[in-house]
């Protein structure tokens, strides 16, 4: 996901003004658009998502939503489809941040900076490599091939797709942080039981 998002942006005002003539009217509409939701997505909707329905199903929503968006790229015909597929695409944005956050959840905390370290650096790897694999994507399908000069977007919505497998695999009881809080609780009120049914007075008649 991280190969194709990183390519999403770097790739994507040079497809739009080639292929859809985006002026500087439609460059700053298209702008304005993804920053009202992106700030709305990551500051108003994405911490109590989390508590709604979990961190593995908001990951796997938000790598559907990035499929769903690429092939909007890919197989636009006109200005009205792109600002759509922006419009949507700020949701894709809620991956990473709950991809650190079931990392954290799941290790020691003497291992949170490691486990970070480590994800920044393949979102580091993956910004390099897709440019680079969706431009390949692009300069051999450019002339008429798969979905012409779509396609690259089209390769990036396959992408995405793999991503939501990957996701629908993790484990629910590792991934969300409300069901290990549950399961802690639960032990706790266990531990609780066991200890008030714990008999003091067969110890002491056996001292």
């Amino acid at each position: 996901s991280g190969v194709v998002g990183a390519a999403d942006q770097t790739l994507f005002l040079y497809y739009v003004v080639e292929n859809f003539h985006f002026g500087d009217k439609d460059i700053a509409t298209l702008f304005l658009i993804l920053g009202c939701t992106g700030m709305f997505v990551q500051g108003v909707l994405l911490k109590p998502l989390n508590g709604w329905i979990g961190e593995r199903r908001v990951v796997i929503m938000a790598f559907l939503v990035g499929a769903i968006q690429n092939y909007l790229y890919g197989s636009a015909q006109g200005k009205s489809t792109i600002f759509v597929a922006a419009t949507i695409a700020s949701l894709t944005g809620m991956s990473f941040p709950t991809i650190s956050a079931i990392k954290a959840n799941n290790v020691d905390e003497l291992e949170q900076g490691r486990v970070q370290g480590a994800l920044f650096g393949l979102s580091s790897l993956a910004s390099a490599l897709g440019p680079m694999m969706l431009r390949y994507v692009y300069s051999k399908t450019k002339d008429g091939g798969g979905y012409g000069k779509g396609t690259m977007f089209i390769f990036g919505a396959g992408l995405y797709l793999v991503a939501t497998v990957c996701a629908w695999l993790l484990p629910e009881e590792q991934a969300n942080s409300n069901l290990k809080r549950d399961a802690a609780k639960k032990r706790s009120s266990l531990v609780g039981v066991d200890a008030d049914n714990f008999d003091y007075g067969a110890v002491g008649d056996g001292a």
